[in-house]
């Protein structure tokens, strides 16, 4: 599947498989339960599924695919992978407590 791929492409795939899907179960329960010790973690997140993208954006616009007529809505797709994690970074690195007791729920 990565065989015929650049080796930044195979980087980020194995970086996907080994940090990026096992964080998505530890922190669907953080989320879920309200946990504030999420925090850090999800700021470490968000800024490495960001800065994965920007590589990848720059290639699908000004690499191999920059005569390629669909190159504005590949970018548009790819960019919401950088939008969100960004978005989720900025959120809990400007938030001290991001689930206050009030709004915990309980988790059995």
């Amino acid at each position: 599947m990565v065989r015929d791929n650049p080796i930044w492409f195979v980087a980020f795939v194995w970086c996907e498989v080994a940090v990026q899907l096992p964080f998505f179960f530890i922190a669907a329960y953080a989320y879920l339960a309200g946990r504030n010790w999420i925090r850090i973690p999800a700021i470490m997140y968000g800024v490495h599924a960001a800065t994965t993208v920007v590589p990848m954006l720059a290639d699908f616009y000004y690499g191999q695919g920059k005569d390629s007529p669909q190159k504005e809505l590949l970018c548009a797709i790819y960019g919401t992978y950088f939008v969100f994690p960004l978005m989720i970074a900025l959120g809990m690195a400007f938030s001290r407590i991001p689930f206050p007791a009030e709004r915990k729920k309980k988790v059995a």
